[in-house]
């Protein structure tokens, strides 16, 4: 049943050949633009309680390893990264097919179908009979859970074409989706006295509660709302004449697959502002997840802490990952001041985003060598236990920075450029920790841990030089251009929708 307002929320376009463009009126309510603030805080909420969820799971069995190897018979210390490795593999996979495919049928089917599977597969993970059948879940786990960490930063640029909004929307975005890692291990350092399996049922719950809500979220992907919209009208009408304008861009339906499946790696690979921020990104990703292997060795081997105080020592880096979130708030806060000053250095995007990864940056580097070199049992634990909220915060805010500067980039192509970088730092953060036991072995903690500071001073130049040479990047880049140019049509508006096309004679 159609009404009034939904009638006036759309208008029909007369085209070459008959055909007939469906399109949103001036302020149309239908717009995810325009939706109210009840209805557009609730799909920000859910979508973040989605990549909490995801975040949580993919370090989960951290500190529940031990005592799942035990159950299951199993001694080989190699091992003990796999229940984790193996979610990022399907991090690595997932991105392929869900976040192109979000900008193809929409954002919430893929959402909605992903994690049901996700909470299925977590259910069996808490009821797996043995090692090769959890490895399994886990891997389905991570498949399906990579889709909210890609598919949800494009949800929020679908609803917010403001900038100051997108930039705090997507400050939450990427607080929530960096704490969930951290998260997880002190979820199952707690959790395992009561039995490993626990770790996962608790898990479940909150996934549970989540996909209670993401039932009741709307579309958000404008493109897919009006190719509904014009499907209704083919199928009330009759008429086949009703299209829309990414029906129209579109060539034959093998190209559109083609070019769905291979988009992200075509960004990682041709786009240098996704390749570059990319790398960053995943050093700062595969960082947390080494960290998981790290710690027990240094807290346990030098400190003599159980699993349960190891899995406290993480406190300290979602505290400062936290307080990247306020900073970031603060710093657009500032921005907005002065761009309605008129100030010029505000009409640089590479300005609105980045300089907060240019600081960010050597507070990562700063932290591991911290850590490293303090790590002695001559020196309180308190004192490396503190590195984590300098690392927390640089890596923080190097996800913030750097992955709303994509977004604001491609927008609507946003949920295939978060996918690439989501695919190499998977990818990364999968391989990362089986090099714990051996650096450790070899160097030693001082050692070890520099060597992964070495690495991050070798990226600490990327943020600044996207500064310098980012306007002339984009102003190349065909998926930067292309979300500014469409196809034009000698039209002349028909109607609002309600009209009959053809009309009666």
């Amino acid at each position: 049943m159609r009404s009034q307002d939904r009638d006036e929320s759309y208008m029909l376009v007369e085209l070459p050949r008959r055909e007939i463009l469906v399109d949103f009126t001036k302020g149309s309510s239908a717009d995810p633009n325009n939706w109210d603030f009840n209805k557009k805080a609730y799909n920000v909420l859910i979508a973040l309680l989605a990549v909490l969820n995801s975040g949580v799971s993919s370090a989960l069995p951290s500190n529940a390893v031990p005592a799942i190897m035990a159950d299951f018979r199993q001694h080989d210390d190699g091992q003990r990264v796999l229940p984790t490795a193996v979610f990022l593999i399907g991090y690595v996979v997932g991105p392929l097919v869900c976040s192109p495919l979000s900008e193809t049928i929409g954002r919430k089917p893929v959402l909605t179908w992903t994690f049901t599977v996700f909470v299925l597969a977590t259910l069996a993970c808490a009821f797996a009979p043995n090692w090769p059948s959890l490895l399994v879940f886990r891997a389905v786990c991570g498949t399906m859970g990579a889709a909210p960490q890609t598919v949800v930063g494009g949800v929020y640029a679908d609803m917010f074409s403001d900038l100051r909004s997108r930039g705090r929307v997507m400050a939450f975005y990427m607080s929530v989706a960096s704490f969930g890692p951290i998260l997880g291990p002190i979820i199952s350092g707690c959790s395992v006295q009561y039995g490993w399996r626990w770790t996962f049922r608790i898990d479940l719950i909150l996934a549970g509660l989540s996909w209670i809500g993401l039932m009741f979220m709307s579309e958000t992907f404008a493109p897919v709302i009006l190719k509904q919209e014009a499907a209704r009208l083919r199928r009330e009408s009759g008429c086949n004449s009703y299209v829309t304008r990414q029906a129209l861009q579109h060539g034959s339906s093998r190209h559109s697959i083609t070019q769905i499946i291979t988009r992200p790696i075509t960004m990682l690979l041709f786009e240098p502002i996704i390749l570059s921020t990319a790398l960053y990104i995943s050093l700062a990703y595969s960082l947390v997840f080494f960290c998981f292997q790290a710690y027990p060795i240094i807290f346990q081997g030098i400190y003599n802490f159980d699993v349960q105080t190891t899995s406290l020592t993480y406190i300290p880096i979602g505290i400062g990952a936290a307080s990247a979130g306020v900073i970031s708030v603060y710093y657009d806060t500032l921005y907005e001041k002065a761009k309605k000053k008129g100030t010029a250095w505000t009409n640089s995007p590479e300005l609105h985003r980045l300089p907060l990864s240019c600081i960010s940056g050597p507070c990562l580097t700063i932290s591991l060598f911290w850590l490293g070199w303090t790590a002695t049992r001559s020196i309180h634990w308190i004192v490396p236990v503190l590195s984590g909220l300098l690392f927390g915060l640089g890596y923080q805010m190097i996800f913030i920075s750097l992955l709303t500067y994509v977004t604001d980039a491609y927008q609507i192509y946003s949920a295939s450029a978060l996918a690439a970088s989501v695919i190499l730092r998977s990818i990364l953060g999968a391989l990362f920790p089986l090099a714990a036991d051996p650096l450790y072995s070899a160097l030693g903690v001082g050692w070890a841990t520099s060597v992964l500071g070495f690495v991050s001073l070798g990226c600490i130049p990327i943020p600044f030089a996207l500064l310098y040479a980012g306007p002339w990047i984009r102003k190349r880049s065909p998926f930067w251009q292309r979300k500014y140019t469409g196809q034009t049509f000698p039209v002349r508006c028909l109607a609002l929708v309600g009209e009959r096309w053809p009309p009666r004679p």
